[in-house]
């Protein structure tokens, strides 16, 4: 009988190996036979592509690194594993996924990690030069606190994550000693914290927070903004952000997305996407709202240079340094600006002299969300002297 239970048991154990090589292998060849992914819909973000052998890299250990990115990228199923974890998480009390925290009432939060100091130097030495080398055109930074920051009550008990505001003061004191002016808006949203000033299943501010940074700016940028009073319009009830695609949590939570509207119904801008080559009279685009990156309803998403020419008064141009935070706060700017050039230094591989030349740029605004900025890399490219 001992035999026989040796015998089974043995089995058992053979057939439950190759039961796991089979699964692992199917995944592992599965991922490396799949056609690579370029782009997440769910996550709303590139994947990491093959990286191609350098010897150099290989050496410092960074080709590792990316084939682990990349082969993570594109492992085969894995909007479903990511899911299937979140739900895992959840049943054994986990409340942080994928760098996302399951806060309370229903606010997914994005982590917010220390920044590489090397990275940050060198972005705010280019900041610096390129104001230097414009001390005629005002210079502006608005870096918009995310949720981490303003909504900390929010952050489930005993959440490690780095103190933004530290590193918000310092960058402030930073760019104000080299002639930027700065725009801090924590006062303003942690004021109206009674309002819904982020999403709550994505990364993103609201307009209606948009909308109360732009009346806080105009004290300091020279402009009365409630001058002209918005209508706001809810466009979808069915939105869904990253932050619940990267993390696998609330994913079936939906919410509200709107847009301000001038109630005097003025003549429209005239939005030209340059690279595309292609012009419109509105800076929404509905057609996204069907898609998964409902926020690309805002400028029907991120361009690598926007130029808008508006029916105001002033002949004042603007030079927009942004991430996609600006693009539901460009709408506001356009009731200021004669017009206004938006570049987005992650795409835009143009020559940023000769485009303050050209354009005749008279200000300048960077406009960041925090996270955005402390990991940034291609400002600093964007800035530096050709």
């Amino acid at each position: 009988m001992n035999e026989k239970n040796k015998n089974l048991h043995r089995r058992a154990a053979i057939i439950t190996g190759w039961v796991f090589i089979a699964v692992t292998a199917f995944f592992f060849l599965g991922s490396l036979i799949a056609r690579d992914r370029t782009f997440s819909d769910k996550e709303n973000r590139m994947l990491e592509q093959a990286p191609g052998i350098n010897g150099g890299q290989i050496i410092s250990g960074r080709y590792e690194e990316k084939f682990e990115t990349y082969f993570t990228d594109q492992f085969l199923l894995r909007d479903m594993w990511i899911e299937m974890k979140a739900g895992f998480d959840r049943l054994i009390g986990r409340v942080e996924s994928n760098g996302v925290y399951l806060g309370k009432d229903g606010y997914l939060i994005e982590k917010f990690t220390e920044p590489d100091g090397k990275n940050l130097k060198e972005t705010c030495s280019a900041m610096g030069d390129f104001a230097k080398r414009y001390g005629e055109v005002k210079q502006y930074a608005m870096i918009v606190p995310n949720a981490v920051e303003i909504l900390s009550d929010k952050l489930p008990a005993f959440a490690p994550a780095a103190d933004q505001g530290r590193y918000l003061d310092t960058l402030g004191k930073e760019l104000e000693e080299q002639g930027i002016t700065v725009l801090d808006m924590r006062g303003v949203l942690k004021k109206n914290r009674d309002k819904k000033l982020y999403y709550k299943t994505d990364h993103h501010w609201t307009t209606e927070a948009a909308y109360l940074a732009f009346l806080e700016a105009g004290k300091t940028m020279g402009y009365n903004g409630s001058e002209i009073t918005f209508d706001a319009l809810p466009v979808t009830g069915g939105f869904q952000g990253t932050l619940s695609a990267k993390s696998g949590f609330r994913s079936g939570e939906k919410e509200e997305l709107e847009v301000f509207l001038p109630k005097d119904g003025s003549p429209s801008s005239v939005v030209n996407y340059v690279d595309e080559q292609k012009k419109t009279a509105s800076f929404y685009d509905t057609g996204k709202l069907d898609t998964r990156d409902g926020y690309a309803c805002f400028l029907g998403g991120n361009h690598p240079l926007i130029r808008i020419e508006t029916p105001v008064q002033s002949d004042k141009t603007l030079l927009v340094l942004k991430d996609s935070y600006a693009n539901c706060y460009l709408p506001f700017l356009a009731t200021q600006y004669r017009k206004i050039v938006a570049v987005d230094p992650r795409y835009y591989y143009g020559d940023l002299e000769e485009l303050m030349q050209v354009e005749e740029i008279q200000e300048v605004l960077y406009l960041y969300n925090a996270n955005t900025f402390f990991s940034d890399t291609s400002l600093q490219m964007v800035l530096r002297e050709s």
